[in-house]
C-alpha cells in the first residue's frame, strides 16, 4: 500500500498516557450504559428503583461505595420514596453487577422484584390534607349542631 505524500498520516495520540486512556474507557463505558439503558424494556426510565440504581452506579468507585457517597445515595432514595431497606438492596444489586463487570441494564429484571415505591406526599401536601380534614370535621359538626337546634 503506497501512501502518497499529500495524504496525511493519522496516528493515535496519547495512547501512552494512562490518564487519556482511562478517560477514553470511562467515556466508552458511559456510552455503553446509555445504549443499554435506552434498550431497557422492563423498567421505565423514571421508575425510582431505576433512578436510584443509575445514581448508585454513578457514585461507585470500581465496585465500592464510600460512606459519604452511600449517604448521598440514601438521601436520594429518601427523596424518591424508596425505603432504606430497599435502597440497601438496590445498592447491593448495583455493586454486584459492577463486581461482575455486567452492564447496569442487566440489573433491571432483578430491580423489578422490589416493590414499586409510591412517591410520598410532600410536607406541604400533608399539611393541606390535615387542613382539609379539619375543615370538613368543623363543617360536619356545624351542620349537626344546626340540625339538632332546628329540630
Amino acid at each position: 500500500m503506497d501512501i502518497h505524500p499529500s495524504q496525511p498520516r493519522l496516528r493515535l495520540v496519547g495512547s501512552d498516557d494512562p490518564k487519556a486512556v482511562t478517560s477514553w474507557r470511562a467515556a466508552r463505558d458511559v456510552a455503553d450504559e446509555n445504549r443499554a439503558a435506552a434498550g431497557n424494556p422492563s423498567l421505565d426510565p423514571t421508575d425510582p428503583r431505576w433512578v436510584l440504581a443509575a445514581r448508585t452506579h454513578s457514585q461507585l468507585q470500581g465496585s465500592t461505595l464510600t460512606p459519604e457517597r452511600r449517604a448521598r445515595v440514601l438521601r436520594t432514595a429518601r427523596q424518591l420514596g424508596v425505603r432504606p431497606f430497599e435502597a440497601s438492596v438496590i445498592i447491593a444489586i448495583v455493586q454486584d453487577h459492577a463486581r461482575r463487570g455486567s452492564p447496569l441494564a442487566k440489573a433491571a429484571d432483578t430491580l423489578t422484584l422490589l416493590r414499586d415505591p409510591r412517591p410520598r406526599p410532600t410536607q406541604h401536601e400533608t399539611w393541606a390534607r390535615w387542613l382539609a380534614a379539619a375543615v370538613t370535621a368543623l363543617a360536619a359538626t356545624a351542620l349537626l349542631i344546626w340540625w339538632l337546634i332546628s329540630a
